[in-house]
């Protein structure tokens, strides 16, 4: 039964187990992931966790960091966190169209919300790891896909 795991002082729902989910991402390595949200903590969190199923995870502590982030690190899937100081990652998701970038942006929030529109997805906090690990590659699957 499911339940949570505390890794680096963050609650995460555990449903497979930690070591099971970590080794479901490392047969094959998938893309290239850039998180971004404005807590230290949930980045480290999710970089940690999301090399297992990436090739390379990069961070950004803000929207503005993000828009540099992306034209040098080129990644196949985003995921960025709903409220942030300055800009909110529905602002970061704007701006990322508005500059051509279509890569799948997936929104992460502790906050109850109807998701935007355009978004590839939408992870509450606490995080279900199987849950996030299977929409972080559907995304880069789905991101690929629509580039070939």
């Amino acid at each position: 039964m499911g339940g949570l795991v505390e890794l680096r002082g963050l609650a995460l729902r555990d449903h497979a187990g930690v070591s099971e989910l970590l080794a479901y991402g490392m047969e094959e390595k998938r893309g290239r992931i850039l998180i971004v949200d404005d807590e230290p903590d949930v980045r480290e969190l999710l970089r940690d966790f999301l090399a297992s199923v990436g090739d390379e995870v990069a961070t950004a502590a803000s929207g503005a960091d993000a828009l540099e982030v992306v034209p040098v690190f080129l990644p196949d899937v985003i995921l960025t966190d709903l409220l942030m100081p300055g800009m909110s990652g529905a602002d970061l998701f704007d701006a990322l169209r508005g500059a051509g970038v279509t890569v799948p942006v997936i929104l992460i929030s502790g906050q109850p919300i109807t998701m935007p529109e355009g978004f590839f997805g939408f992870l509450s906090k606490p995080f279900d790891l199987r849950k996030l690990a299977e929409v972080v590659t559907a995304a880069i699957d789905h991101g690929r896909t629509g580039r070939a």
